[in-house]
């Protein structure tokens, strides 16, 4: 990966824990990559109050998604009411496979 796209996949990373910091007051985020094929972001309140969303390296790492397309997206998509509507302990994928 050149430097360039190790910028735009970090800034694309970014949006996308920024957008869930804004969607999930009060939780704490971590996020755990697992290149080549995703990247796993977990907002946390309390043991019993868990939302993991899953996003598949293509996803974040596809030159045509900028971080301003990725914020869209994340919006378009509806994904932190998606990742609400999941089961607790499981994931919400989200991306191109």
């Amino acid at each position: 990966m050149s430097n360039k796209e190790a910028i735009r996949v970090e800034q694309n990373q970014e949006v996308i824990r920024e957008y869930l910091i804004g969607q999930f007051k009060g939780f704490e985020l971590t996020d755990t990559p697992d290149r080549p094929l995703s990247h796993t972001f977990t907002v946390t309140k309390s043991p019993e109050e868990r939302y993991k969303l899953k996003v598949t390296w293509p996803q974040i790492s596809d030159r045509s998604n900028t971080a301003e397309r990725i914020k869209q997206l994340l919006v378009t998509n509806n994904v932190a009411a998606r990742m609400r509507a999941t089961s607790q302990g499981e994931y919400f994928a989200w991306g191109k496979h």
